[in-house]
């Protein structure tokens, strides 16, 4: 099994190189996204900045990938060799619920010190089953995001499945029994320069983070939003499940940097995901197709 488990790191860290390498040449030209528009085909109109307005949170953004990346609500390095520098951390959660708790042995996590080879695990991603919220975030390390602002509501768009979440501006509450969702149901407003956004209505079989976490239908979200300047993007989140929680799980501060590069189509088709699925997760554990 440590032989198998090695070469499945061995892979992986291939593949996430090479991913990196890809999402590096879209970063650094205002307005390029790959199969589009090239620089030389956009006016350079389009590259000037607007003038900051801290109520504005338009724009594309992506979490810092030098050093330290965040992968969870609260996170922390882990002393680990011969792994790739995404996998060398582990989350922070409050103390667990017995049900969370039973929920979280149920995952196979591809990261942290829980990790199995990749072909072994059962991350939803894998299928690719929804991220869910706030997981989808996380990927904005590699896969930026943007929000687009309308009259009533505030729209975030996720690169990672072309996902599109809604939340509402225009004073409605939050539902009082609504069908769970993968995304939930968001409102939001304004708080001096500070956008809450409040969220219920998950469908808990979605996991927080890649590490496993769970939630429950219960789960409470709120994230307060601020625009530093024009180009950093900063979030704190307040997660309240007491089904899963003994107590609320309050984030660490999350910062994001205006990205120079426009969102593209990345869907995941599972058509794609299982021919990947085949050469590389399952065969780093013996279990390719013939």
């Amino acid at each position: 099994m440590g032989k198998y488990f090695a070469k499945s790191f061995c892979l992986l860290a291939s593949v996430l190189v090479l991913c990196s390498l890809g999402f590096a040449q879209t970063y650094g030209t205002k307005g390029y996204a790959p199969g589009a528009w090239k620089p030389e085909e956009l006016s350079p109109e389009l590259s000037k900045p607007k003038p900051f307005n801290a109520h504005d949170l338009s724009g594309v953004w992506s979490m810092p990938t030098k050093g330290f990346e965040k992968h969870s609500l609260t996170s922390k390095p882990l002393a680990l060799e011969h792994v790739p520098a995404e996998m060398k951390q582990t989350s922070v959660p409050p103390p667990m619920t017995a049900w969370g708790k039973a929920r979280l042995d149920e995952t196979k996590v591809s990261y942290g010190p829980r990790s199995v080879p990749p072909g072994t695990g059962n991350d939803p991603v894998s299928t690719c089953e929804p991220l869910g919220y706030p997981r989808d975030l996380w990927e904005a390390n590699l896969r930026p995001f943007e929000f687009v602002l309308a009259s009533d509501r505030v729209l975030q768009h996720m690169q990672y499945h072309d996902v599109w979440r809604t939340i509402w501006t225009d004073g409605r509450a939050l539902p009082k029994d609504p069908d769970p969702a993968w995304y939930g149901y968001s409102v939001g407003k304004w708080e001096g320069d500070t956008f809450v956004t409040d969220s219920i209505g998950y469908d808990d079989r979605t996991w927080l983070d890649h590490f496993g976490n769970p939630h429950s239908d219960q789960m409470r979200l709120q994230e307060r939003w601020r625009r530093v300047d024009p180009d950093t993007l900063e979030v704190t989140m307040t997660l309240t499940d007491p089904k899963a929680y003994t107590e609320p799980w309050v984030s660490d501060k999350i910062t994001f940097v205006r990205a120079k590069a426009a969102i593209f189509e990345e869907i995941c088709a599972p058509s794609e995901e299982n021919r990947f699925n085949d050469r590389v997760r399952d065969a780093a554990v013996g279990k390719s197709k013939p």
